[in-house]
């Protein structure tokens, strides 16, 4: 369950590797939590962003749609009527229908089945953005000679938050203790009354050397709980009930599941806690109730994780595109 965080705060010294979870949990992991990750050493496709001259619109089915922004890039403009198509559009421009395609790269090549009656598409490039573009196609073609990841813009400016799971050298444990048990009774370990309400809040955290989650019955004094196997799912688990896998599951309620996206403005991240960089590639595997739509939460694993990513980047709008090929990188 992702519960998001949007209060600044302060940094802490990051001293553990993310991999060394709590006593005696292993970085040793099942097949099942390594299967999104690319191999060791996978060289990073390259990849090219589209979308600096693009709106996003959002139809009534929800799906995000990006039209052409009227500036210095397009000269001149065709509304669309209900009786129009691709081809009649370009037809009634004098350009050809690759040129049309070419100038709304929003629109489905070849099939062009989601022209909007009533959008706005250009037909008619300015001088200047032609030259530019011929330059950057030019420059593109002597420096590579592989194909590019053409990777699309979801969403533009969407708030960026934060999440994990409860530690227990995060609360305080004076006072009451209270014994947490499973649906059935069984005791998973005696804590303090705030730490037992954090692990009800978060719906994940840690006891000893347990990785516990709350089970399918109701939470009645403490007894809603499961544990969780720690070579399956070490980081405790999703709203889907698959691994979160720390700086790589992304919390989002208007994003498929299992949808790769890239993040621009995480790329070149430090990772707590290791010596790796965030490549900005994530997988949306988890959703919340805690906000609506344009909104995605990262679940960081620790607390102190959010306080250091805060204190050194200070980032809460994020642009997000298509993963396409980006690689999902296991940085526990």
């Amino acid at each position: 369950m992702a519960i998001s965080v949007i209060v600044p705060l302060s940094a802490l010294d990051m001293k553990e590797d993310i991999a060394i979870v709590h006593g005696n949990l292993t970085a040793r992991f099942a097949a099942s939590y390594l299967a999104p990750f690319a191999p060791e050493g996978a060289t990073e496709p390259l990849f090219e962003l589209i979308d600096d001259h693009e709106d996003l619109i959002q139809k009534r089915d929800g799906t995000l749609v990006s039209l052409r922004r009227r500036g210095d890039d397009c000269q001149k403009y065709h509304k669309v009527k209900s009786s129009d198509n691709c081809l009649t559009v370009a037809k009634a421009h004098s350009i050809s229908l690759d040129q049309f395609y070419d100038m709304n790269p929003s629109v489905n090549r070849d099939s062009c089945d989601n022209l909007l009656t009533g959008g706005t598409y250009c037909v008619k490039e300015s001088m200047v953005s032609k030259h530019v573009a011929d330059k950057v196609s030019k420059k593109k073609t002597s420096a590579t000679s592989t194909s590019t990841d053409k990777r699309k813009l979801l969403q533009k400016g969407s708030a960026l938050t934060y999440y994990w799971i409860a530690h227990p050298e995060d609360y305080d444990h004076s006072g009451k203790s209270i014994t947490v048990k499973t649906c059935d009774g069984k005791s998973l370990g005696t804590v303090s009354q705030e730490y037992a309400d954090a692990l009800v809040m978060e719906g994940t955290g840690i006891i000893g050397d347990k990785v516990i989650n709350l089970g399918g019955c109701t939470c009645k004094n403490y007894e809603c709980f499961m544990e969780v196997d720690k070579k399956e799912d070490p980081f405790g688990l999703t709203a889907y009930g698959s691994p979160l896998r720390p700086f790589i599951t992304i919390a989002a309620n208007d994003i498929k599941r299992n949808t790769k996206i890239f993040v621009p403005e995480i790329e070149g991240w430090d990772i707590p806690g290791t010596s790796k960089k965030h490549n900005g590639c994530l997988l949306v595997d988890d959703q919340s109730w805690s906000f609506d739509n344009n909104h995605i939460d990262l679940y960081v694993y620790r607390e102190k994780h959010y306080r250091t990513l805060n204190s050194e980047h200070k980032v809460n709008k994020v642009d997000i595109y298509e993963g396409g090929d980006c690689h999902l990188l296991n940085y526990s």
